[in-house]
């Protein structure tokens, strides 16, 4: 008798700690959750904010018609001319015509895909989605699009130059080569502009959220 009424006991007691085991099991594995979303909740903010800043840069130049048939086609042009002038520095008798850039032993021409636009888009996108102030967002991102120029202009005068004097080698710097040694420049230049940006105070407080007041 006295065995039986132990186990009706007993049995209760091992239920309940069941129980109890399976409740912490599952508020360990929420706060752990909780914990990684937390830690990582800036860095998930910001591929959100850059992915979507991405997207509507495409849709913009996908959709929006003054862009493609006035804003670009001036771009190249620009491009073109720019280059073509710094190539007479270096002794080519090099002229442009529209995007096209000739002389009597090479041409040529700047076309959509190889004009920097998306490289230069991906780090103005990433520079707006980092969670710093107006200003260090507008400063980062004219200095960019100006070092990112000078650096695009100096890939075209180059290209033109290998074309001239090292044509067996020109599809290979052009496409394997400079782009993506041309979209590397491009992250660097962010990162380089991150490390400035996160030693002001303006930033850590934004990154960390407002201070407490006074309890």
């Amino acid at each position: 008798m006295e065995r039986k009424g132990r186990n009706k006991h007993s049995k209760p007691r091992k239920r309940a700690g069941i129980r109890s085991g399976g409740k912490e099991v599952s508020r360990s594995v929420a706060g752990r959750i909780e914990t990684w979303f937390s830690e990582r909740k800036s860095v998930l903010v910001f591929l959100a904010i850059f992915g979507i800043l991405m997207v509507g840069f495409y849709i913009f130049i996908a959709f929006v018609p003054v862009y493609n048939h006035v804003v670009l086609p001036g771009y190249h042009r620009f491009v073109a001319g720019a280059s073509a002038r710094v190539l007479s520095l270096f002794g080519e008798n090099a002229t442009f015509n529209g995007a096209s850039i000739s002389s009597p032993r090479f041409s040529v021409r700047i076309i959509r895909g190889c004009d920097a636009v998306e490289a230069t888009a991906l780090f103005v996108c990433a520079v707006l989605a980092f969670p710093a102030s107006l200003m260090h967002k507008v400063a980062g991102a004219i200095t960019g699009v100006f070092a990112l120029g000078i650096l695009n202009l100096m890939r075209v005068v180059g290209l033109f130059l290998i074309g001239v004097h090292l044509p067996r080698i020109f599809n290979i710097m052009h496409i394997e080569v400079l782009q993506g040694l041309f979209i590397i420049f491009a992250v660097m230049l962010w990162v380089l502009w991150l490390l400035w940006v996160v030693r002001k105070p303006a930033v850590i407080r934004i990154m960390s959220g407002p201070e407490p007041g006074p309890s």
